[in-house]
């Protein structure tokens, strides 16, 4: 892990009783399930993506303006942030990673996984873009991410180790999906207390 994260970790005394990980690669669904626990429970929703709109927001700058600039300082900024706010308060976070940097601090991580294919169709759905054209930016945006948190982090995006549970929805309905989610948080919450 970098320094600066090794660091912040070190120096942030976790005051969160209960702290939620959800991790998978760009169309997983983090997004969607961390809003639902976040209405079920009751806990802070924390997004690493908001963060990062934050960090554009200071630079003046758009999130597009960044996301071409962006380098590892930017990257370390939002993790650290991240970490931060989320050893303060009870708190579900999505991220592509923070299940990784957190994961001894954490109650509880969770990795969304789904095909390719799904993925880009949810993307191409959302960002109305052609199939082909979603299917080329997640395959980009995947393989970019895994060299650079590889290279910043000494973080394998691929090794499942760090999780809880793993949960594939490439054939899931959201439905189906968070009643699955609910009943492990309850089961994984009752072994815990």
């Amino acid at each position: 892990m970098h320094p600066t994260l090794e660091k912040t970790l070190q120096e942030t005394e976790k005051e969160a009783e209960t702290i939620i990980c959800i991790d998978g690669n760009s169309g997983a669904g983090k997004d969607t399930l961390a809003e639902h626990i976040a209405e079920e429970t009751g806990l802070k929703r924390l997004s690493a993506g908001e963060f990062f709109r934050q960090i554009a927001k200071e630079k003046n700058m758009t999130v597009g303006e960044l996301s071409e600039k962006a380098d590892k300082q930017t990257d370390i900024e939002v993790d650290k942030r991240t970490i931060k706010n989320a050893l303060k308060q009870d708190c579900i976070i999505d991220s592509r990673i923070a299940g990784k940097i957190l994961s001894d601090k954490a109650d509880l991580i969770i990795r969304l996984q789904a095909s390719l294919e799904e993925r880009a169709r949810r993307i191409a759905e959302r960002e109305e873009l052609g199939l082909e054209d979603a299917k080329k930016r997640v395959q980009k945006r995947d393989n970019d991410n895994e060299e650079r948190y590889r290279e910043y982090y000494g973080i394998e995006l691929n090794n499942l180790e760090t999780y809880d549970l793993i949960v594939d929805n490439t054939d899931l309905e959201i439905k189906e999906q968070n009643q699955l989610i609910e009943k492990a948080l309850d089961m994984w919450f009752q072994e815990i207390k």
